[in-house]
């Protein structure tokens, strides 16, 4: 068997096993668990030509819509699409397709989904094709299974086509490769989201000292800060192979930014009448205290982890805290002269936007959420004061990302 499938082409494009495993060896390398899976789909669609695709995950008994892509639908900018059915979500039982994959952990190969025969336990529900004329016609669909068997999601692909942009039934092989490589992106996935969690992790522990500093808080944070890196480093011409590399590690770092409350006392934190001025110099010291945590720079992560934490209060006239000091020593500290303009680094600068943004759209102790159309304004008008404007107006030009964000991660 292992030579036969050294041997197999695959899809209308004919791509080897060599090129396969040369993509498993790259999913393996990437840590962000969202870029690992719109990867894992792109890869799967690409290798076998699929105009369409789907990647759930299993948790809390459900499966939910990680990503979709299809290029017949989706011709606006991809972030757009990125997080539209991520907040929808399948029951785990056999009726539907991808419910009957993952709870038998089978694999089903179909070459015209309106043509199901009424004698299995499983039915194609025609609703998205209803309410957005596209037809599917062929699936794979298959588990996304661990070494040690566990079933942590489904990947679907829909559609394959001929060289000549025709429609045609995903074939054996096809299926033969897509389990082999679901298999290797199921270990990634597992690995990724063991990562992701020791993140959520040190969030919840910020929230058990400041309730509002909630895991949705963080979450939506790290989400706009990665969608406006990628819309501004597009703009600047960067790599995609750069920004890739960038979004991994700055959607985690941007997540913890006010991971230095923790050494903050929590009566302070929680405190619902003006603070003193000792109070308040207490609270910024949060922006010292998280730096300190990544004070050895021996990653990439370790690095925007720090310039986040430690500047993501500094304001571009310079009137931010907490200032050139010198973070090794925490004894006796004096905030510093504000870092003016381009002297924070740009991480701690976009997270700046991502977090009052979300800031002002939420509850606190001390205010009521804002409405959005007031929050703009203050965006707006704080550019070239408070925030970098260049980054204002490339934040402000996502409006349908931030939406469709806001309602994956809910208030």
């Amino acid at each position: 068997m292992e030579e036969n499938f050294k041997n197999l082409t695959f899809g209308s494009g004919a791509r080897n096993v060599e090129s396969l495993f040369n993509i498993i060896e790259w999913i393996y390398r990437i840590q962000e668990l969202d870029v690992l899976l719109e990867h894992v789909l792109l890869e799967a669609r690409t290798f076998l030509n699929a105009d369409a695709g789907t990647l759930y995950l299993k948790s809390k008994g459900r499966l939910y819509f990680s990503f979709i892509q299809n290029d017949t639908l989706f011709t606006l900018d991809r972030a757009e699409t990125r997080y539209v059915y991520s907040s929808r979500n399948l029951p785990l039982d056999k009726t539907s397709l991808a419910g009957y994959v993952a709870t038998t952990g089978e694999s089903l190969l179909i070459d015209d989904v309106y043509d199901i025969q009424s004698n299995v336990d499983y039915s194609f529900n025609p609703n998205f094709d209803q309410k957005t004329s596209y037809h599917t016609q062929s699936m794979l669909i298959v588990p996304l299974k661990t070494g040690s068997g566990t079933v942590v999601g489904v990947l679907q692909l829909i559609n394959a086509k001929d060289p000549a942009g025709n429609v045609i039934p995903f074939s054996r092989k096809d299926q033969l490769y897509l389990n082999q490589f679901a298999r290797h992106a199921a270990n990634a996935i597992e690995k990724s989201r063991l990562s992701k969690e020791m993140v959520l992790r040190m969030v919840e522990i910020s929230e058990l000292r400041d309730p509002y500093e909630t895991s949705q808080h963080a979450k939506r944070v790290g989400a706009y800060a990665v969608e406006l890196y990628e819309k501004w480093a597009t703009l600047k011409g960067v790599s995609q192979a750069r920004i890739r590399k960038v979004r991994e590690v700055l959607k985690t770092a941007a997540m913890i930014h006010d991971i230095g409350k923790v050494a903050v006392s929590d009566i302070i934190l929680k405190k619902k009448s003006s603070l003193s001025p000792g109070e308040i110099n207490q609270v910024k010291l949060h922006t010292v205290y998280g730096s300190r945590l990544f004070r050895h720079t021996d990653s990439q992560w370790d690095y925007l982890a720090s310039e986040v934490t430690l500047n993501h209060h500094e304001r571009w006239d310079g009137k931010g805290y907490p200032g050139k000091i010198d973070r090794v020593s925490l004894k006796n500290i004096r905030f510093g002269p504000g870092k003016k303009g381009k002297e924070t680094h740009w991480s701690a600068r976009i997270v700046a936007i991502a977090d009052v943004f979300d800031s002002l759209l939420s509850k606190r102790a001390y205010k009521e959420p804002w409405p959005k159309e007031r929050v703009i304004n203050y965006l707006k008008e704080n550019a070239g004061k408070h925030f970098d404007p260049e980054l204002v107006r490339v934040f402000l030009s996502i409006p349908n990302v931030l939406e469709s964000i806001q309602r994956k991660y809910s208030y």
